[in-house]
């Protein structure tokens, strides 16, 4: 490390009076040299060889550093007395320790505490004392610090015959049922004859929303390596259908948040009934499907420290999702 010059001049050797009257009849030159003071953290100096410091020794008492005086620079050691000839048993303080009285000296900041747009798509945390926290997605974009709203909580709209709904978090559209005789103003039509006329869906029968669907079992961090395939099998997913009637799974999918995709062969999940679905390789049953993870260099699918599962229907609407952590 390199200090600031302390303006210090010494004679590098004592003349005596007629040492020097001959030199100045000669023209003899007097060997001077130029000394350096090191610095404290406090911004004071050391003008001396050996300095005390505010750190310890081994025996409980001050420590002393050496100074280089032709360079300014301590000395890579530490002493116990005035001299620096005994060495400290305990190391050199590090520089992050030098420094350490400078750091506590300087006014601690203060920031107003709360969330912040970090990008477009991204919110983070900023804490009181100006250092930052968590970050939260915003899937519809971050519009002055807020995660802004795609929709209404609980409201329904009309995408062609089909009938969304606004989910609790106001951020995306779920699939609520299809109308067949139209959708008009966030309602299902009562008959193509009657066009004008719509009816209350609040209740729709025989629909497999996202009330039909659980998950009873998330086996996504098994025991072994999973993303080698002998034990890709200990990694998979249970649900469980909460209705009182069957749900024809045919080309839904299952998606996570790398966009790993499972498209459903045509299957169907009974009343209450169970099914797992495994990201290695078997052959499907009734209560049993294989993902058969094609993906390199690892075939797991679901990340070990959070992950979001999104199962969507036939036509890629959102029914229902779970994360963790």
């Amino acid at each position: 490390m390199v200090f600031p010059i302390l303006l210090l001049i010494a004679c590098s050797q004592s003349l005596t009076e007629e040492e020097y009257q001959d030199s100045s009849i000669t023209g003899q030159a007097i060997a001077t040299e130029i000394l350096r003071a090191c610095k404290y953290p406090n911004d004071k100096f050391c003008e001396e060889r050996c300095c005390q410091t505010e750190e310890s020794c081994g025996d409980g008492g001050f420590a002393y550093m050496e100074c280089d005086l032709k360079t300014g620079e301590w000395i890579d050691k530490t002493y116990s007395d005035s001299e620096c000839a005994s060495e400290c048993e305990t190391a050199k303080p590090t520089e992050g320790t030098k420094n350490k009285a400078a750091k506590e000296n300087k006014t601690v900041q203060s920031c107003p505490e709360g969330w912040k747009c970090l990008n477009k798509f991204e919110r983070i945390y900023r804490n009181a004392d100006c250092s930052f926290g968590e970050t939260e997605k915003c899937s519809t974009g971050c519009v002055n610090d807020t995660c802004a709203q795609l929709c209404s909580p609980n409201t329904f709209s009309c995408r062609k015959d089909v009938l969304r709904k606004c989910d609790e978090n106001a951020n995306d559209w779920i699939y609520f049922t299809t109308c067949d005789y139209g959708c008009e103003n966030g309602q299902c039509l009562n008959s193509s004859l009657q066009t004008n006329q719509t009816q209350n869906t609040t209740q729709p029968q025989n629909v497999c929303g996202s009330t039909c669907f659980s998950i009873t079992n998330f086996h996504y961090d098994p025991e072994g390596n999973e993303c080698q395939a002998a034990f890709l099998n200990g990694e998979y997913v249970t649900f469980r259908n909460n209705c009182d009637y069957a749900c024809d799974l045919t080309e839904w999918i299952i998606s996570d948040d790398k966009d790993h995709t499972y498209v459903f062969p045509s299957f169907t999940i009974g009343v209450q009934e169970e099914f797992s679905l495994y990201s290695g390789s078997g052959t499907d049953s009734a209560s049993e499907l294989y993902w058969n993870s094609p993906f390199y260099p690892c075939k797991a699918i679901w990340n070990n420290n959070g992950d979001t599962l999104y199962l969507k229907n036939q036509n890629r609407e959102l029914i229902f999702s779970q994360n963790y952590t």
